[in-house]
């Protein structure tokens, strides 16, 4: 703690009007299996520290993994910032923050060892095969992550979070010779320990969808063609389409530019918060996270700003962005607690943490019902969406035929092709039963990955394209 607070000090003394040295540390228990054989286990420990002043109106990162160089980040982050000062159209100013002095951490009732893990994987793997012996193919990670932070800001903030997270990463893939292979990638994740496996039924969830692969190779048929039908989304689909087409495209600095040479742009202008329509009325989206559990959990941003839930989109209005401290200044506004990084030495950028479609009144057996012709799509195989986000193409997995509200037959890799405002303005019916999955957004560069939180209830769009198999 001496030397974060010697590091503040130094950083004011260089000229800073605003300093920030985060220390983190990451312990990771991993394992590897493939084809039921472990390849890979061990433990990795990873730690450092970076420093972030502001000088001139012009920020400079710089980061140390050694604790007797930390000075000489100091003096590194100082020189960059009045080095790019003058190249700057505009001088980087910070929205007001509330001072903490807060100490959290995550519950965790079951931390999980390797051979815990590997007993785990096993049992995955067993289950797997019991399911389908075509099924050749099944590469599973797990993955238990302990992200220990301590921020000081020249502010006067002092925060300290612990949060442990799980995750176990699936590939299956099914082949039969005269069906040909059908292949499916599954990521569930948790903030805590063993105990979120069992809570959530992962091993159980797993076997049912090795099932789905086998049921998907032997009874599944082709779209006659191309149509335009009703289609009813799934809980993951809900999180894939929110995730894709409205989390990334309302991140502030990413509708002001700074992502377009790196990741693309996006179709909303500042112009049009709080006053573009999105989607229909029955379309909500919120990104939260503060939620109890969650892969994308945390209670104080990486700026030292309190967490809360987002409402991206209310009633088919966009109403707000992802933000940090500097982007919503331009705004005039406060910051929304969005600033996250994926490591010590990668600066704080804004982005999502559990985003997803906010549940409606529906039964999602009464969704089907009250669907005359159309597609069921449970759950995915692929995605693409171009750089503004406004035009996407998803493959479906799990996918049926219904016809009169009834359930006919599986459907063999049927795509969607739609764009943005035709997704979510054809929505009529949000069902009530929320889920998730999790995954490692990307952003950035050099290339950031943090965890987060994808999902929804199940929800009807009227009127979509519908592409048969390629």
């Amino acid at each position: 703690m001496d030397k974060l607070e010697r590091a503040l000090e130094a950083a004011i003394e260089l000229g800073a009007s605003y300093a920030e040295v985060r220390y983190r540390s990451d312990e990771e228990v991993f394992t590897y299996m493939r084809g039921g054989t472990i390849h890979a286990s061990g433990i990795n420990n990873r730690s450092g520290l970076s420093v972030r002043v502001l000088v001139n109106g012009a920020w400079g990162f710089a980061s140390t993994n050694r604790m007797d160089r930390v000075e000489e980040a100091v003096r590194e982050a100082a020189k960059l910032a009045k080095a790019s000062s003058s190249l700057r159209k505009r001088p980087v100013k910070l929205s007001p923050a509330a001072i903490y002095n807060v100490r959290y951490n995550h519950l965790v009732k079951e931390p999980i060892t390797l051979e815990r893990m590997a007993e785990f994987l096993r049992l995955v793997d067993a289950s797997i095969v019991e399911a389908d012996e075509r099924i050749k193919v099944r590469n599973i990670y797990m993955n238990y992550n302990t992200t220990r932070t301590t921020l000081l800001t020249s502010d006067g903030t002092n925060i300290e979070s612990e949060i442990p997270r799980t995750s176990i990463f699936v590939i299956m893939a099914a082949h039969d010779p005269a069906k040909g292979t059908q292949e499916r990638m599954l990521e569930l994740g948790y903030a805590g320990g063993y105990e979120t496996l069992v809570n959530n039924n992962v091993d159980a969830r797993i076997e049912e969808e090795a099932r789905i692969l086998a049921k998907i190779l032997d009874t599944a048929r082709p779209l006659p063609h191309d149509d335009v039908m009703d289609v009813v989304f799934g809980p993951e689909l809900a999180g894939i389409l929110v995730h894709e087409s409205v989390g990334h495209p309302l991140e502030l600095d990413r509708i002001m530019g700074r992502e377009g040479a790196e990741a693309g742009e996006s179709y909303l202008t500042i112009e049009g918060i709080g006053r573009f329509r999105l989607g229909s009325e029955e379309v909500n989206i919120i990104d939260d996270p503060t939620l109890p559990g969650s892969y994308g959990f945390y209670m104080f941003d990486e700026e030292g700003v309190k967490a809360r839930a987002r409402e991206l989109v209310v009633r088919g209005i966009v109403t707000e962005t992802l933000m940090n401290r500097e982007y919503a200044a331009y705004l005039g506004a406060d910051s929304n607690a969005a600033a996250r990084s994926s490591d010590y030495d990668k600066e704080p950028i804004p982005r999502m943490a559990n985003t997803y479609l906010k549940p409606g009144n529906w039964n999602a057996e009464e969704i089907v019902r009250e669907t005359r012709r159309g597609l069921y799509f449970k759950t995915y195989r692929e995605w693409n969406i171009d750089d503004r986000r406004w035009f996407g193409r998803y493959g479906g997995h799990e996918v049926y035929y219904v016809e009169k509200g009834e359930i006919q037959y599986m459907v063999r890799n049927p795509f969607i092709e739609v764009t943005t405002d035709k997704l979510w303005s054809s929505v009529d019916a949000v069902g009530d039963d929320l889920q998730f999955v999790a995954g490692e957004c990307g952003k950035g560069n050099p290339m950031q990955g943090v965890p987060v939180w994808m999902g929804g209830p199940t929800f009807r769009a009227r009127g979509l394209r519908v592409l048969k198999a390629p």
